[in-house]
């Protein structure tokens, strides 16, 4: 069967058949496919063969054309997503990252901790106030990016860093529409009666999710 032809029939009629023939023609393209793409972006091969199985598919559903261009497409995807992964993984770990200060015995503490009991001005103040406000930004935001998506996850991270529904769609390549409707269902999470008012998490203007 050849690879147009497993394509189609796909299309037609969902068969396990002709996707395992689209899975080797892409698997045998590029040896060692999986190692190659998680050594390239530094990540977790286990995530990066259930990403190029999500490509295959979903391109596989839609595509027209040779199998070379199938292959190249599948190949880009893969790239593409490789990439989100990583600048998924990266934004997790910079918001989950805690403020950290090293004292004179070494040890390593909080600096709102730190700094909260210290006599102060008013300056001071509301600089230990932001800090403050920061930490439970990244305590509410690990709560929130818990358990969802890798789409819903990726358009949160960055719509944190742009705080626009445009940018952070033209970024991961859907629609504002996309995006807004992924970053209201998550909004869904928050709950007033164990975070308080959203309002206190606020420290500079910020788009409003409704």
């Amino acid at each position: 069967m050849t690879i147009t032809l497993a394509i189609t029939r796909y299309q037609a009629t969902k068969c396990e058949d002709s996707f395992a023939e689209l899975y080797h023609y892409i698997y045998s393209s590029k040896p060692n496919l999986v190692g190659t793409f998680a050594k390239r972006y530094k990540l977790d091969e286990h995530d990066v063969e259930s990403m190029i199985n999500v490509k295959i598919f979903e391109i596989a559903d839609k595509f027209v054309g040779t199998a070379d261009k199938f292959r190249n497409a599948v190949f880009n995807a893969i790239r593409v997503g490789s990439i989100d992964i990583a600048r998924s993984r990266d934004a997790r770990e910079k918001h989950r990252t805690e403020v950290m200060y090293e004292d004179d015995d070494g040890a390593l503490n909080e600096v709102y901790e730190i700094i909260s009991g210290a006599p102060t001005s008013s300056e001071e103040d509301l600089r230990i106030a932001e800090i403050q406000k920061k930490h439970d930004q990244r305590q509410l935001t690990a709560y929130l990016l818990s358990n969802i998506s890798e789409p819903t996850l990726t358009s949160a991270l960055t719509f944190i860093e742009t705080n626009s529904y445009r940018l952070t769609a033209k970024q991961i390549g859907t629609s504002n529409h996309t995006v807004k409707a992924r970053i209201r269902k998550l909004a869904k999470k928050f709950d007033e009666n164990k975070f308080g008012s959203y309002h206190d998490y606020f420290t500079v203007g910020t788009v409003h999710i409704g």
